[in-house]
């Protein structure tokens, strides 16, 4: 992509910019979407990440000519359906994470990223036609077996009491143990503070929130769950860790449950930023800890499972398992 944006792009970063405005103060009076309700903290990164995606497909080979010499041109059927098919196959990741170069996108993000072109189109007058992206079916995913999570779970407790781990691991088996407790989605795992969870002897309980997904108009839930002595452990396991990692930074405890295990970087607009180790982790981080804990004990489940039939590895993110969780309580109330 050349330093000179095309006038395409430039006009759909203006577009961006007025209805996700990175300015604090501009953004709490910013304007709703056509559509008619506000863009969320979370939509407005995806924005911006989508129209850097066009910015680097405009001048790719495999795109239209001239597709960036205005907004119509860049979101027309034939620039669409040329930048979705070489999206999908990872051709406009970020040039600063070269282990993801080439990598093709998943399904969701696919889905995410059709989204976001038609809101764009709307904004910008545009009649943009997308394929259709169908999202992956979590509810048809493999659920996972009862004697398996039974198998997860006393291996939580196991390592939770006796193994040697380091923070990375006994964040991943209080973050595990947490969510087949209370079946809580990363964006509400992530907003939980030391005083939503309490650790008495016998008596182990967290304040666990649900916001609808999809549906911000639906109170969202609130509930103390009590946690098995499984999870009570981990999280005991867990909290020192976390303590000593708060206790290099500057100033006093945040209070945030779930903290940075190791210090990170990340891309941030066009700069890199660095994360402390200590800091209050989100919910991406969330969710990649508990993918690399999920591996790291299906590796050990499989070397030792004994149950009939072969080790079916469980799944390794926080959905997948939260719903095997709640559709093997289903089947059980239904017996």
């Amino acid at each position: 992509m050349s330093e000179q944006r095309a006038p395409g792009v430039r006009r759909l970063e203006a577009l961006v910019e007025r209805v996700a405005p990175r300015d604090p103060v501009r953004w709490e009076a910013r304007p709703s979407l056509r559509r008619g309700r506000q863009v969320s903290v979370s939509r407005a990164r995806q924005l911006r990440a989508t129209v850097k995606q066009l910015a680097a497909a405009v001048g790719h080979e495999g795109m239209p000519e001239g597709c960036g010499d205005s907004v119509k041109a860049l979101l027309s059927p034939e620039a669409i359906d040329a930048f979705l098919e070489l999206a999908s196959e990872g051709a406009f990741r970020h040039p600063r994470m070269p282990a993801d170069a080439g990598k093709p996108l998943s399904w969701s993000s696919l889905a995410t990223l059709r989204d976001c072109l038609k809101i764009l189109g709307e904004e910008a007058g545009v009649d943009v036609v997308v394929p259709q992206v169908y999202r992956q079916r979590l509810d048809l995913a493999p659920v996972p077996d009862a004697e398996q999570l039974g198998a997860l779970y006393e291996r939580i407790a196991v390592m939770a009491r006796s193994a040697p781990v380091d923070a990375l691991m006994a964040r991943a088996l209080a973050c595990m143990g947490v969510v087949l407790d209370t079946r809580m989605r990363s964006g509400d795992l992530v907003s939980r503070r030391l005083e939503h969870v309490g650790l008495d002897e016998g008596d182990a309980w967290m304040d666990a929130v649900w916001h609808p997904q999809n549906a911000s108009h639906r109170p969202v839930r609130q509930e103390r769950v009590p946690l098995r002595p499984g999870t009570a452990l981990a999280l005991r396991r867990w909290l020192p860790f976390r303590q000593s990692l708060v206790d290099g930074l500057q100033g006093s405890d945040h209070g945030m449950l779930w903290v940075t295990a190791q210090a990170r970087s990340r891309p941030v607009g066009d700069e890199w930023q660095t994360y402390e180790a200590g800091m209050p982790l989100g919910a991406w981080g969330v969710r990649a800890g508990f993918t690399r804990g999920m591996g790291r004990l299906n590796e050990l489940l499989a070397a030792q499972w004994q149950g009939p039939g072969p080790w079916v590895a469980l799944p390794s993110r926080i959905e997948a398992v939260r719903r095997g969780v709640e559709w093997l309580q289903e089947q059980e109330a239904g017996r």
